[in-house]
């Protein structure tokens, strides 16, 4: 059973993953990175407890608009990134508050269309603590990896960090249509 939460999970979490390469290519600071990562996590863990307490149609109706609203989310910080001004001297000072808004809102946006996986949990009559759990963690993962491998392409790409964090956003956009 817990293999087939994590595979769930990797799953679940492969958007999250996508994401955090934008955030990545800001230059975090490593307890940044870790913050980004336990908000992922926890949203990723909390989306399917919620699906599964507000109930099945709930959810699901939850589930397929919540896919066009991420996607919408995503659209508009993608290009709200790739047209806004370059930053001023205060980066360095803005680089953790601009992240932690950005990820707390791809947070959101991202586990919304996760509702839909708690009704499945539910039929599938598996410890829902054990489920949150596996969720939350295989996200944090995830979404670590995602951050490394951002700021690793942020420092062998010459362009700004938003424009590169905001080109990554609107793939991603993209894919979440085409794929799901």
């Amino acid at each position: 059973m817990i293999w087939q939460l994590v595979f769930l999970g990797v799953a679940m979490g492969m958007n999250n993953a996508l994401a955090s390469v934008a955030l990545g290519t800001m230059n975090m600071k490593r307890s940044e990175q870790l913050r980004t990562a336990l908000i992922f996590g926890l949203f990723e863990a909390l989306m399917p407890v919620i699906g599964l307490f507000i109930g099945s149609e709930m959810a699901q109706i939850a589930g397929n608009f919540a896919k066009y609203i991420g996607v919408g989310v995503l659209v508009v910080l993608g290009v709200y990134l790739l047209l806004k001004p370059a930053d001023t001297n205060d980066e360095a000072e803005a680089v953790p508050r601009k992240a932690g808004a950005q990820g707390l809102l791809l947070a959101v946006a991202l586990s919304l269309d996760n509702l839909t996986v708690g009704f499945g949990l539910g039929m599938l009559d598996v410890p829902l603590g054990l489920a949150a759990l596996t969720f939350g963690i295989v996200s944090l993962m995830m979404t670590l990896i995602g951050l490394e491998v951002g700021r690793f392409v942020g420092s062998k790409v010459s362009i700004s960090a938003d424009k590169l964090s905001g080109a990554v956003l609107l793939l991603i956009a993209v894919v979440m249509l085409v794929v799901q």
